[in-house]
């Protein structure tokens, strides 16, 4: 694995920012944003799988991993973590490509057509620019429950495994041991549910027309959660997008297919290049 250094970056409003820097010097830099229960260090297995003088950083979103918990869930809402892309962004000092997952997908997706002076290019992992109503409502359902905290690592192991099924046992040990902190109670979820609890439905349709950077799509082959329709209205609507189909991955397909995942990501960046 690359040597990650540890950087804190400081938002207006006070919150600290985890970002981590898996070093590289060919640009532009890639900037990955992980979604709702992840972490930055979700992408270690794909950044495994670049060049290594490839540029990269993932960011923990507030309430996740090692960034600060906010004390209103109102500064989860999507434009505040815009907002919080802008701080990180303004303070790389050249335009990165943008990757997101899930959540972090939409938030890219809000940020590049806000402001795509300030970026490169951008890379959308499977979510739809427009879900069904009762997907946030699930998501608000789910952060209704109770924080997860397991007696063991192995417990969290294995419910990192119930969420990523394709993914290698190595995957899930590594999600664990960054997704949780050891507590008297027992090793506690770092995400705040309240995250979940926060989420509003979504439609990014009509924005989708400012995302004027180059932008890769890519849905995984077996995902329930971006629809055939979603994958096409993105590349319907994206001025200069193509999109790529991950066979044999879900909606984790980073987690899934790290090895052609990574190489579908290094063939748009170096065409960028």
């Amino acid at each position: 694995m690359r040597n990650v250094t540890d950087r804190a970056i400081r938002t207006p409003d006070g919150l600290e920012l985890h970002l981590a820097d898996f070093g590289g010097d060919q640009g532009p830099p890639l900037l990955f944003v992980h979604g709702s229960f992840g972490h930055a260090r979700v992408w270690d297995f794909l950044v495994e799988q670049l060049p290594p003088q490839r540029r990269a950083l993932s960011l923990d979103l507030p309430g996740h991993g090692d960034s600060s918990r906010p004390s209103s869930e109102s500064r989860y809402a999507f434009d505040r973590l815009v907002d919080d892309l802008h701080t990180v962004i303004a303070g790389l000092g050249e335009q990165p490509v943008l990757i997101g997952h899930s959540l972090g997908t939409v938030v890219a997706m809000f940020y590049a057509a806000a402001r795509a002076d300030t970026l490169a290019g951008a890379v959308l992992m499977d979510i739809d620019p427009c879900p069904p109503e009762q997907q946030a409502t699930h998501l608000n359902q789910v952060g209704a429950e109770p924080a997860k905290v397991y007696p063991s690592l192995d417990r969290a192991v294995a419910r990192e495994s119930r969420i990523a099924p394709a993914a290698s046992p190595a995957t899930h040990m590594h999600l664990a041991r960054h997704g949780y902190r050891l507590t008297d109670a027992g090793y506690a979820q770092k995400f705040d549910q309240g995250f979940l609890r926060a989420v509003r439905t979504w439609d990014v349709r009509p924005l989708l027309p400012r995302i004027t950077v180059p932008v890769l799509v890519l849905r995984g082959g077996e995902s329930i959660v971006m629809s055939e329709q979603g994958y096409r209205d993105l590349l319907n609507g994206l001025p200069n997008a193509r999109g790529e189909v991950v066979f044999g991955a879900t909606h984790q397909l980073h987690l899934d297919r790290p090895v052609a995942v990574a190489a579908l990501i290094e063939a748009f960046v170096s065409a960028l290049d």
